[in-house]
């Protein structure tokens, strides 16, 4: 502020200067003689008028300086604050870049938060998982253990069916060795242990078999309760299992025919209504050959007993 002042003070002098304003300088006194000190460019004479060109010489030297420093003070000063501009907007650059950059490590910060809250999460997450993990795997370890025990159990029970399998192929080797070996005929009463159906009998003693002479029930099987007292069946091989035979007219009296007795039965066991439904041999009358088919209750028609008496003893 200060050298636009002193600039512009020495400007507005020298342009007064060289406008050729009037002045009020005169070289004698003031009096309408000599010179009267109006407006007048020159007043004097010819030696002021050459010391004047002089002092305007030297003013105008001391102007072109003037000037010369006002354009250099300017020019460094225009510089100055160009740079001063410069700088401040390198400053705002900067707190821009800072700002924004604060901005970023908010937002980096809130997203850090963000994190550590899901890890957190995830955390205690995988903490319960972990726990329901450990609890199955002591589970599954019970359960394993629980297994292992069925398997050394079913082991034994194994070793032991195979214990028993080798001994019921040894006793149906024999059986059959047996079988091969049997005498059977339709006179005498030979002692074999057959396989029967026992759904509706009373006797559980020795048992016998031999020929019935007929083509169907080729084998008749009895079981005692005494010698007097059987319940009789009947089949078409000695290793098929034996099956109850029933009657369709009458009680079965006349099936004491199978045993080889020339009358009926004397005594017969259970009420033959209540004999189970199950496949077997059955028959009309004395002398009929047995087919194959359903008896029993209820609706078959054919019916059977417990146990039979027909007046003769076995063996």
């Amino acid at each position: 502020m200060g050298v636009n002042v002193v600039t512009l003070i020495v400007v507005v002098t020298v342009l007064q200067l060289a406008s050729g304003q009037p002045t009020w300088s005169c070289p004698y006194p003031r009096t309408e003689e000599k010179c009267v000190c109006n407006p007048v460019i020159n007043c004097g004479d010819k030696q002021t008028e050459e010391t004047e060109d002089t002092q305007m010489d030297h003013l105008q030297t001391r102007l072109a300086q003037l000037q010369d420093t006002v354009d250099s003070l300017r020019n460094n000063t225009l510089t100055n604050l160009q740079e001063s501009v410069d700088s401040i907007r390198d400053n705002d650059l900067t707190l821009t870049h800072l700002q924004e950059t604060v901005d970023s490590l908010r937002a980096s910060a809130s997203q850090k938060d963000i994190l550590i809250a899901d890890l957190r999460e995830h955390n205690r997450n995988l903490t319960g998982q972990l726990a329901e993990s450990q609890e199955q795997k002591r589970n599954l370890t019970g359960q394993l253990a629980e297994s292992q025990a069925q398997v050394r159990n079913l082991t034994g029970q194994l070793a032991e069916a195979q214990a028993q399998n080798r001994n019921l192929t040894g006793q149906i080797a024999e059986s059959d060795d047996q079988v091969r070996n049997l005498t059977v005929s339709r006179d005498s009463w030979t002692e074999y242990d057959f396989v029967f159906e026992d759904n509706f009998n009373d006797c559980d003693g020795k048992q016998y078999v031999k020929l019935t002479g007929y083509s169907v029930g080729k084998y008749v099987g009895v079981v005692l309760c005494s010698a007097s007292r059987y319940k009789i069946f009947l089949s078409d091989d000695l290793e098929d299992m034996f099956r109850n035979v029933a009657d369709g007219n009458g009680s079965g009296h006349d099936h004491c025919e199978f045993l080889g007795a020339e009358n009926d039965a004397t005594a017969v066991g259970c009420n033959l209504w209540s004999s189970p439904n199950t496949e077997g041999y059955r028959r009309q009358d004395r002398g009929d050959e047995p087919e194959y088919g359903t008896i029993g209750r209820p609706g078959t028609g054919y019916y059977y007993h417990c146990w039979y008496e027909c007046g003769i003893d076995i063996p």
